[in-house]
């Protein structure tokens, strides 16, 4: 049993949920890919993938072995590339982990640009929000709203400068009226993310003291900041959302800051990584290349989006 191959054409049939897929793009026949799948299962002595007439389904176990063959595949290849090109040109694979709504709008339209420019370079970027750990193998590079200060086994640097700010759609505060202070929040129909969740608690500086925190509570609670943008964009309420999110939506006018002077929201976007990672200049030149991008006032912070950068992520 050629164990490699095998593993192989699981990740390939497991990818596509195809059997005649993964025979396509391997360049195998159907039956070569089942007895690859059978060899591996009897070897293992688990089932993998549950095959119907109509479907093709990971089990539980095929799902957790299915994230250690990519790893050790992605190794692999790695490996060869390496010993197979000594020229010093930056190569291979980055694995970057990202929450969803950072990656989408502002990594994920960049790393073209990236790629033209290191066309060795591979990235794998994962927009699932994860915490990268010293002894994480899944990622290599973890990109942060809140930073992970105080490991001594991982850098932590900032990215770029990142505030969240108050606001709801034109047609809200036309029918509701725009609050005045802060307690005034209390009867406007605030949007918020699921029930006891940190960013629930809103901060705000009414008299020079420092901030105080404003416990948000409202009849729409949503998982994640994306359903909340929808539905303040739909007029549904107010919320607290991170710039990145709302930004070009304030600059064309489809959301209104509301109590700018009082909002006390600074969370930096940051960058984590393992100090040892064999990885490292990747890593480095990743992060370079995002805060160039980025800038000192980022992108998304400012009216003028005009920006290359501001364009590509518009798209």
């Amino acid at each position: 049993m050629d164990m490699l191959t095998s593993m192989r054409v699981f990740t390939h049939i497991a990818g596509q949920r195809s059997f005649r897929g993964a025979a396509e793009t391997l360049d195998m026949t159907p039956s070569a890919i089942s007895k690859h799948l059978a060899a591996l299962e009897e070897h293992l002595g688990t089932q993998l993938i549950e095959r119907t007439t109509r479907r093709v389904a990971l089990t539980e176990v095929g799902a957790a072995y299915l994230a250690r063959c990519r790893h050790i595949i992605s190794e692999i290849d790695e490996a060869e590339l390496e010993v197979s090109d000594a020229t010093g040109e930056i190569q291979g694979i980055l694995k970057v982990s990202a929450p969803p709504a950072f990656a989408h709008r502002h990594i994920a339209p960049h790393l073209p640009l990236l790629m033209q420019q290191y066309p060795r370079l591979a990235i794998d970027l994962i927009t699932a929000d994860h915490s990268l750990g010293p002894n994480d193998n899944v990622t290599d590079l973890h990109i942060s709203i809140t930073g992970m200060a105080g490991n001594p086994e991982l850098e932590n640097v900032v990215l770029a400068s990142n505030t969240k700010r108050l606001v709801a759609s034109p047609a809200y505060l036309a029918s509701h009226g725009t609050p005045a202070s802060v307690d005034d929040l209390s009867s406007h129909r605030l949007i918020t993310l699921e029930y006891g969740h940190p960013h629930n608690e809103w901060h705000f500086s009414t008299d020079g003291s420092g901030p105080d925190r404003f416990r948000a509570n409202g009849p729409l609670r949503m998982d994640s900041g994306e359903a909340v943008l929808r539905a303040i964009l739909n007029g549904g309420g107010i919320a607290m959302l991170p710039t990145y999110v709302t930004g070009k939506h304030i600059h064309a006018g489809q959301l209104i800051p509301i109590l700018d002077d009082l909002v006390r929201e600074d969370e930096p976007v940051h960058a984590v990584w393992r100090k040892k990672n064999h990885r490292r200049n990747r890593i480095e030149l990743l992060v370079s290349f995002l805060k160039s991008v980025y800038g000192t006032v980022p992108y998304w912070n400012q009216p003028d989006g005009t920006s290359e950068a501001a364009q590509r992520a518009a798209l």
